[in-house]
């Protein structure tokens, strides 16, 4: 006879725990990459204005490096996300929904962080050349 147990709740979170950084992943490789090359886009409008086939010609080279370098970036920051769902499995540790809560909400930040650092970098860097600052540009960051 074949032993078939139903998953414990335990369980169920452990796996929603590690899920949760591929998905925080794959909607930062697909979305995140798109939203960059777009803030960037528009930062580069607003700063320089009309863009000569050259600098679009460059620009387009600068999208093919995003295209590739941001889905990497999601998945190493997921990977680096998940030692925090191995912290809520510890014997000591196991089984206290408020830690486990506590640790969900640092595996979601961490995933989010490397992508959302890169936006921030890409636009600080690509989106503003020269001295050029974007209205909406917070004064604490630099520019």
């Amino acid at each position: 006879m074949i032993d078939r147990r139903t998953p414990r709740a335990g369980n169920l979170r452990w796996m929603m725990g590690c899920a949760f950084p591929l998905i925080i992943a794959i909607a930062c490789a697909i979305f995140g990459t798109f939203f960059d090359t777009f803030l960037v886009a528009r930062s580069q409008l607003y700063c320089l204005g009309d863009l000569s086939a050259g600098e679009k010609f460059a620009g387009f080279f600068w999208d093919l490096t995003r295209i590739l370098l941001f889905p990497v970036i999601s998945a190493l920051s997921a990977l680096v996300s998940l030692p925090f769902q191995l912290l809520a499995r510890l014997p000591r540790l196991a089984g206290r929904i408020w830690l486990e809560l506590i640790l969900l909400a640092l595996t979601i930040a961490v995933s989010a962080a490397g992508p959302v650092a890169m936006v921030l970098y890409d636009v600080a860097t690509e989106g503003t050349p020269g001295d050029c600052v974007l209205p909406w540009w917070p004064s604490w960051l630099p520019a």
